[in-house]
């Protein structure tokens, strides 16, 4: 059944990241779970490949909203077959392609990894991806945020941040997302987060997520299983994972909602953890 958020800017999608199975098993999940889409994980072989597997038709299913392509990889000939196929299935809804950056990168490596020549040729919205790893606390990377920010507004691009794996757990969350400002896109963040109960990385995460619905800004949610077990996940476990997290953001962005409308402070009157 379908959750209606209070807000035509925020999409929730579920994330194959850490799910080994093919996407249109994926597809049913979203679907029981009453998400918007699908955020597919193709950075690597089996990623890819599981990719492909997707339905005939989205007709009666839930479309692709964005897909995590290596920045290295972004122009192979792997990638591009997974873009084809996806644009095959849902012509008229192309999805988002994250590049997703390397855990160390300069503004060097940007330059020669989105020439402009190479950004003209693509056929699908990009988006800069920033790993797990890549996310630290401290100034420099502050710093280093704002340049990501002046870069993606000179090329059209727009940001995506991974909370779903191990980042450094002092990561400036609220101040992060105001240095991205409105090129942040997708935010991907694990199951667990968006809980009032959450802690450590959930917590700063679920700060994070906070902060960008607070901006008023167009945001695809991306949520992820919880963690990575001996076992594959099954679709019942992600559909009632992202099930609940969409319950979560549902309320959270009916709270920041009612307090537009009343024109009281956003947190004012929460019953919900800011988070911090």
């Amino acid at each position: 059944m379908s959750r209606l958020i209070p807000s035509a800017l925020i999409a929730v999608t579920l994330s194959t990241r850490k799910m080994l199975m093919p996407a249109s098993l994926a597809q049913d999940s979203a679907a029981a779970a009453g998400v918007d889409g699908l955020d597919i994980d193709a950075t690597s072989t089996v990623g890819a490949w599981l990719a492909t597997r997707l339905r005939e038709s989205v007709t009666n299913s839930v479309p692709v909203r964005s897909v995590w392509l290596s920045a290295e990889d972004l122009h192979s000939a792997r990638s591009r077959r997974v873009l084809e196929l996806i644009t095959q299935r849902q012509p008229e809804a192309r999805p988002l392609i994250v590049a997703v950056l390397p855990g160390a990168y300069s503004l060097r490596d940007l330059t020669r990894t989105f020439a402009p020549g190479r950004l003209n040729s693509q056929q699908w919205p990009v988006a800069l991806g920033l790993p797990s790893p890549a996310l630290r606390g401290g100034r420099p990377h502050l710093v280093q945020l704002g340049g990501i920010r002046r870069f993606a507004e000179e090329w059209d691009l727009s940001v995506a941040v991974d909370l779903s794996g191990q980042f450094d757990p002092t990561w400036e969350a609220e101040a992060a997302i105001s240095r991205l400002g409105d090129r942040l896109s997708v935010l991907r963040i694990t199951a667990a987060a968006p809980s009032r109960t959450a802690v450590g990385r959930d917590r700063v995460a679920c700060r994070a997520l906070h902060a960008a619905i607070d901006r008023d800004q167009e945001l695809d949610i991306a949520v992820t299983a919880v963690k990575s077990v001996p076992f594959p996940i099954t679709p019942r476990v992600a559909s009632y994972g992202t099930g609940r997290a969409m319950d979560y953001i549902t309320e959270r962005a009916a709270i920041h909602a009612e307090a537009l409308r009343d024109g009281i402070s956003r947190f004012e009157g929460s019953s919900f953890s800011r988070g911090n």
